[in-house]
């Protein structure tokens, strides 16, 4: 038996990123893993830059109440990693990378 665990809140975060980034960025590309997961297929990835979105990164620790979740967020141009985020809400801790700038 296979278990789906994606969680309303998996979709309800990736939205609310997306409509974030969409506001700020709106002639950017965008990833989500809910997204392309409800497609049945990788969305393209092309040279445009492209946001690449896991909303709730633990899910199945999400689901059974532990701590380790994060919601990572990536930007890629040319298809180069260029910036990255990875925010713990629940521990409050964000790490960032910037391509040639280094991770912090």
């Amino acid at each position: 038996m296979q278990v789906d665990l994606v969680t309303e809140t998996d979709k309800t975060c990736e939205d609310f990123v997306f409509n974030h980034l969409r506001k700020h960025f709106p002639e950017h590309k965008f990833i989500g893993e809910e997204t392309s997961a409800a497609l049945g297929a990788t969305a393209g990835h092309t040279d445009e830059p492209t946001w690449i979105v896991d909303p709730l990164d633990g899910t199945t620790n999400f689901v059974h109440g532990f701590p380790f979740v994060c919601v990572s967020i990536g930007l890629t141009i040319w298809k180069i990693p260029t910036v990255g985020v990875v925010y713990s809400p629940i521990m409050n801790e964000v790490f960032t990378a910037i391509r040639r700038k280094g991770a912090f």
